[in-house]
């Protein structure tokens, strides 16, 4: 019978599928469902930390360089490129490597599709202790976030190295 895992590859591949089409969808449902009659956003707050407010981000991550347009586009490519190459040089890339690109691949994606389509990034969750806000942000980023902490955890833990030299 054929072993059917999926391998580093196949694993990075879903990882990068389900991230991108799951972003895509929570953006379009929140900029369809979160506007009032004119389409301008509005705030629906979930709960006293979280709120869902729309956002049209033209900068960078929090806000940076607002209107950069085409040089974050043309970063964003970089950025996917990078991954790639990233990816196709470390041969055995294991299971979290795989799961922590393939995020970081997804989110990179995720924007790069909004900055293409929009000229903007959909934002719209909100997290907040009383009036201080955190900068909104989307899935992407969190997909961004988590893959890139995965992959300093994973750098950092120890690990095991097994002795390659002969028993005698």
């Amino acid at each position: 019978m054929p072993n059917r895992s999926l391998g580093p590859s196949g694993l990075l591949s879903l990882v990068v599928l389900f991230g991108v089409v799951l972003d895509q969808a929570t953006k379009w449902a929140a900029f369809k469902y979160i506007t009032d009659s004119h389409g301008s956003g509005k705030i629906a707050k979930l709960t006293f930390f979280l709120n869902l407010t729309l956002s049209r981000n033209e900068g960078g991550v929090f806000g940076v360089l607002q209107g950069g347009g085409v040089f974050f586009i043309i970063l964003s490519v970089l950025a996917v490129f990078a991954i790639i190459w990233i990816y196709t040089k470390s041969a055995g890339a294991d299971f979290l490597a795989s799961i922590a690109l393939g995020g970081v691949l997804a989110g990179a994606l995720g924007n790069l599709i909004d900055r293409i389509l929009y000229g903007y990034v959909r934002d719209f969750i909100d997290l907040h202790i009383g009036a201080r806000h955190w900068p909104t942000f989307n899935l992407a980023d969190v997909l961004i976030c988590m893959g890139v902490g995965i992959m300093v955890l994973n750098i950092l833990s120890p690990r095991t190295q097994r002795s390659h030299s002969p028993q005698g």
